[in-house]
């Protein structure tokens, strides 16, 4: 039987700085859940380059306890890595958390379900240059 908190899939998200006055940044990231064992890749607009911002992320689930590492190529703007650790939904559709460099760190929220996307979210996917689509039903 297939694990229902299985995270394999395309999620959109965002996250935020501690700085309440910097806009929120939206994400897109296509993960493998290997048992637990996750990888995949993000892409985020960037602010500080024309074009994107992509990363790959290597991590673990145990449970509905997520933790990650999004390491930056260096191609774009940066080249440093980052640490996710969020809890999973019990539904499986949606991850809330924090990230953290060193000390410095905010909030995250990544959903798998496009009903929950709002506009603007979806918006940011297209900006990033991801096709996101419902599927019916």
């Amino acid at each position: 039987m297939p694990d229902p908190l299985d995270m394999t899939g395309l999620w959109t998200g965002q996250y935020r700085y501690p700085e309440p006055w910097v806009s929120p940044t939206g994400f897109v990231a296509t993960i493998n859940d290997n048992a637990g064992s996750l990888s995949g890749t993000t892409t985020e607009a960037s602010e500080l380059i024309e074009g994107d911002e992509r990363a790959d992320i290597r991590g673990t689930r145990n449970g509905s306890a997520v933790r990650f590492h999004k390491y930056y190529d260096g191609d774009g703007a940066y080249g440093h890595s980052v640490t996710y650790d969020g809890v999973l939904s019990s539904d499986g559709q949606q991850v809330d958390g924090r990230w953290a460099i060193d000390d410095y760190s905010g909030t995250f929220i990544m959903y798998r379900n496009l009903a929950s996307f709002e506009n603007e979210q979806l918006e940011e996917s297209a900006e990033v240059g991801v096709t996101v689509s419902a599927s019916p039903g």
